[in-house]
């Protein structure tokens, strides 16, 4: 599995997953048009937290642990993470299903 990373504002306690998709347009549907809409999470959540302390985290890969089923889009996750020194556990989870998926860190150390 490939080593999963995340960005972590130590200030708010929010994390975000960093993936090859952070740059992927939105599409905006309506009757016969398509409008296409350029995002950036990646740089919103840095935007977000500017001035913040910023570190990366690093995925467990045989830590992530979820609850309720594998098709429920609303479905809550833990996913262990490590900064090379401490671990610290994320929840991951959404509002609604429009919604992209959050990151918390949960409070306590897990090393």
């Amino acid at each position: 599995m490939i080593e999963d990373s995340f960005l972590y504002c130590r200030n708010c306690n929010e994390a975000h997953h960093v993936t090859p998709f952070d740059r992927a347009p939105v599409y905006n549907l309506q009757e016969m048009s398509v409008e296409e809409i350029f995002i950036d999470d990646r740089r919103q959540f840095v935007d977000r937290h500017a001035g913040h302390e910023m570190e990366e985290l690093k995925g467990v890969a045989e830590n992530y642990y979820y609850s309720g089923r594998s098709i429920d889009p609303m479905k809550v996750g833990y996913v262990e993470v490590t900064n090379g020194t401490r671990s610290y556990r994320l929840r991951a989870s959404r509002e609604t299903i429009a919604d992209a998926i959050s990151y918390k860190v949960l409070p306590g150390l897990w090393d």
